[in-house]
Formats: C-alpha cells, sequence, structure tokens
C-alpha cells in the first residue's frame, strides 16, 4: 500500500534509525525488568518523533491485541499519540505488563506505523503488523 508522505510527519536518518534500533531491541526482551525499559525508551523516544501524548489524549485500548493493532496499522500521528498513551496504562501496571505488551508486538506496531508515516517503510494494508 502506497501511502502519500505528509512532509510534517518525515524522519531524519537518525530518527529512522533510532526507532529501528528500538524495535529490534523491543523484539527480544529477557525479562520483564527489561521489557519495562525497553518500553520506557518508546516513550523518550515519542517525543522526538512527535508521538508522544499530549494532555488530554484518549489512550487507545490495548485490551484487544488484534483490534489494537488493526487501529495502528491505518493510524494517523493523532492516533499514534493515542496509541503510546495506551502503551503509558501498561507500563503503569508493572513490568509483567509491559513485557506482555512487547510479546504482543504492540509497541513494535506503533514504530512500524511511524516509520511508515515517515515514509521510511511501507505501509502495510492488512492490518498485521
Amino acid at each position: 500500500m502506497t501511502l502519500k508522505l505528509d512532509k510534517a510527519n518525515a524522519l531524519t536518518a537518525t530518527e529512522t534509525e533510532l526507532l529501528r534500533d528500538l524495535r529490534s531491541r523491543q523484539g527480544r526482551p529477557t525479562n520483564d525488568k527489561a521489557a519495562a525499559v525497553l518500553l520506557n525508551a518508546l516513550f523518550q523516544t515519542a517525543v522526538r518523533v512527535d508521538i508522544a501524548p499530549a494532555p488530554g489524549d484518549a489512550p487507545l485500548d490495548t485490551s484487544d491485541v488484534a483490534a489494537f493493532k488493526l487501529a495502528v496499522a491505518g493510524a494517523s500521528m493523532a492516533t499514534l499519540r493515542s496509541a503510546v498513551a495506551g502503551l503509558r496504562l501498561i507500563h503503569a501496571k508493572g513490568p509483567v505488563y509491559s513485557l506482555k505488551a512487547l510479546a504482543d508486538g504492540l509497541p513494535q506496531a506503533v514504530i512500524s506505523r511511524r516509520l511508515a508515516l515517515g515514509g521510511r517503510e511501507p505501509a502495510l494494508d492488512n492490518g498485521l503488523l
């Protein structure tokens, strides 16, 4: 699926590499505490790549993994901010929940969509990330 690039969403080469490296690391957490650190790294990176939630952004529901991934697959920047807000709620529950989120691929889906919106990777049209 071809995605029309909005220049406001463009990513620098450094930001692209940062996101790809973080996504790769999130695919292999060694324990629940490491998973919590990796999820926290996404929150810090989100500020740099314009997907940090703003006050008042409603969190995207994370209870249904498939629905979350489907929503993120076609997400706008605003929806990605809501997705990150939903991930913050998971992180606040504790490291065990962070590990499950990483195992389910939730933060990786957000990163993949941000890379697609930034014109650095093709957008997936099947909703599965």
